[in-house]
């Protein structure tokens, strides 16, 4: 592998970088959202006195404008407002990380191809609402502009929970019985879940956050040790945003008690009280540092075979990280163990 080249799409974009992804995304925006405007129906009042809409669409100031039937213009307009969500994604995404300062240049295509990711995705979920809700000969003026679009839109603003959507409308139409199928072989894909579905939310996570403006000389051990109890026998330790710094075992925890009271008693004229002690304390330990910052990082569209490759790719990590990127300066959305990867795996993902 290439290191060299490694690093250079680690790195954050350039300003012009930058400067040319902007106007690419906000032109993009613009476009969009003037396309959907000449696209969007118009009622006219036909020769048998009912309302339908135009047959054609004007651009600028084209006398005639263009013809175009019902079905098409339904079409062009949700693969538009698909795009146009995917837009609002990648471009809310674009400005957070650019004011961050943690643009990465291995992005650059997922940014220039999301809006074409939400367009055709918008247009999958369009033939599955009218091929399946909708009555077979329902007509393209039955059908509400302003539903379709919004639809459209979300699904491309929302494209991992819309695929997941689609997931489960195929597992319900194609169910096989138990036992047949995937179930009898014995290297079934599980590893291609996707780790949003395994992970621990940030919102069933015990951690300690350290406040900003403080350090780990403002979290004690007894802050560390006050956490542990029935299922929580590790502790991630977040900043202020949500990004993780260390992950503490109580293992690791109980050793450096244990070796800091046998010091203490041993070797120290005046024992400090435990109570006085504090996470940088216990960083500044032998090896300690080393072993509480070995931690993996995957994107939020990683798989579980994805996350189990990461961790081993990393000595001694038993803690993958799910953010949206997969980088280690983001918040944090999920997290997954080396005891979580090995359960949906089958497979060992002992620390090495």
């Amino acid at each position: 592998m290439d290191h060299s080249k490694s690093s250079r799409f680690q790195q954050t974009l350039s300003l012009v970088t930058q400067l040319l992804l902007g106007i690419y995304l906000t032109a993009m925006g613009v476009g969009l959202s003037f396309f959907v405007y000449v696209l969007w129906p118009d009622f006219v009042r036909g020769e048998d006195g009912n309302l339908a809409w135009a047959g054609s669409i004007r651009v600028f100031s084209t006398p005639e404008g263009f013809a175009l039937s019902d079905e098409p213009r339904l079409i062009l307009l949700v693969l538009l407002t698909g795009a146009l969500g995917s837009y609002v994604h990648a471009a809310t995404s674009f400005v957070t990380y650019v004011g961050n300062r943690t643009l990465r240049a291995s992005w650059t295509w997922w940014y220039l191809l999301r809006p074409f990711i939400g367009m055709v995705l918008a247009l999958i979920f369009y033939f599955v609402i009218r091929g399946g809700l909708l009555s077979a000969g329902t007509e393209a003026t039955g059908v509400s502009a302003f539903g379709v679009a919004a639809i459209a839109g979300l699904v491309g603003m929302f494209s991992k929970q819309a695929t997941d959507k689609l997931q489960e409308l195929f597992d319900s139409l194609f169910r096989t019985q138990a036992g047949k199928g995937d179930d009898q072989r014995q290297d079934k894909l599980t590893g291609r879940v996707s780790v949003t579905e395994k992970m621990i939310p940030t919102n069933k996570i015990t951690a300690v956050q350290i406040p900003e403006g403080s350090s780990a000389r403002n979290v004690t051990i007894l802050d560390l040790y006050n956490k542990y109890g029935g299922v929580v026998t590790r502790l991630p330790v977040v900043d202020h945003r949500g990004v993780v710094l260390h992950v503490i075992h109580q293992s690791l925890l109980y050793k450096f008690i244990s070796a800091w009271s046998v010091e203490s008693s041993q070797a120290r004229a005046q024992a400090q009280d435990l109570t006085a002690l504090s996470l940088a304390d216990f960083l500044a330990f032998p090896e300690m540092s080393e072993l509480v910052t070995a931690r993996a990082f995957v994107s939020q569209d990683a798989t579980l075979d994805e996350a189990r490759t990461e961790m081993e790719n990393v000595p001694k990590c038993q803690d993958v990280f799910v953010t949206e990127h997969g980088t280690g300066d983001e918040p944090i959305k999920g997290w997954l163990t080396n005891v979580d990867i090995g359960r949906l795996c089958g497979r060992s993902t002992a620390a090495t």
